[in-house]
């Protein structure tokens, strides 16, 4: 069982909610950067692979400035390598992969609504494992924040048409991978375990998986595409490396539970770079759903403290 303290201290609301909504937003972006890239012609492996280890690198040599071991050596070694490997298939791979192959039938917006579900998603998985314990105030929040999410995936939320039910199941993939990826690096973040460090880990062992994907399905022939959007490439390998930055200080700082919401901060910039970039068009629900998702992840944030 991980040491991590699952609930934020009072003093660090705050720093909770600001790196909360920085990582929700920097999610956001990856959607449409990741939609002008398949625009411009790059494939999803390629695309995934370089993402991840462009940013794995770069975390890896800002850990080792920041003195921090990307990999102890001695009986932790194994303990650590299993972190990765787990780490970057539930958080990195999976979700990645997924998106790719998803967006060009749901476009950017809907892609994202589906990242409205990890935080009750966590939440239930954190119960079940007793790390955290349900309290009245978050659970409204994140409940009210669930509302949100079925507005906008309600019958009047503009959801796709029928025929395009399989691709919104399998988008389906990336909430719960999210999810217990949120609650698997609590659990199993190990002992001496810095952030920065375990972040590279993490976007190494993604890598490591996409590249297993490339192997076997032939896919290597399709990695010189990504100088169809060189720019594009090094633009999504450096907000990657900040995300995760900050993802994995917010992990340490407020838990998975309170983390697994910026799921829904990065909904709401999908639909909004959907919107002003792309042209898509949303109802009503919509947007009234986005500002609901809103209200609920400020009553996660300091409802406790109106509580008190």
């Amino acid at each position: 069982m991980s040491t991590l303290s699952t609930v934020p201290p009072a003093s660090r609301g705050a720093e909770s909610l600001a790196l909360l909504l920085l990582v929700g937003g920097l999610i956001g972006v990856t959607f449409p950067v990741t939609k002008f890239a398949q625009a411009a012609g790059v494939p999803p492996l390629p695309w995934a692979f370089s993402m991840m280890l462009g940013a794995g690198a770069i975390l890896a040599g800002l850990a080792r400035v920041k003195g921090q071991a990307l990999l102890p050596a001695g009986p932790l070694t194994g303990r650590y390598l299993r972190y990765f490997a787990v780490s970057g298939l539930l958080s990195m791979a999976l979700p990645n992969v997924v998106l790719f192959f998803v967006m060009p039938w749901l476009g950017a917006g809907l892609s994202a609504v589906v990242y409205t579900l990890p935080p009750i998603l966590t939440l239930l998985m954190a119960v079940a494992v007793r790390i955290e314990r349900p309290d009245r105030g978050r659970v409204a929040g994140i409940l009210l924040g669930l509302m949100g999410a079925l507005m906008i995936v309600g019958p009047r939320g503009s959801l796709p048409s029928p025929d395009l039910a399989g691709w919104m199941a399998l988008a389906f993939v990336m909430p719960a991978a999210v999810a217990a990826g949120n609650v698997y690096r609590t659990v199993a973040w190990p002992p001496g375990g810095q952030p920065v460090a375990l972040a590279a880990g993490t976007m190494l062992g993604g890598a490591g998986w996409v590249l297993l994907a490339l192997l076997g399905t032939g896919a290597v022939a399709e990695l010189p595409a990504l100088g169809l959007a060189p720019w594009l490439a090094l633009l999504q390998i450096a907000v990657t490396a900040l995300t995760y930055v900050l993802y994995f200080r917010l992990q340490v700082v407020a838990g998975p539970v309170y983390l697994s919401q910026i799921g829904y901060v990065a909904t709401s910039v999908g639909l909004g770079t959907g919107t002003l970039l792309f042209g898509e068009r949303y109802s009503p629900w919509v947007w009234g759903g986005a500002a609901v998702i809103v209200l609920g992840v400020l009553l996660v944030s300091f409802g406790r403290r109106f509580a008190r």
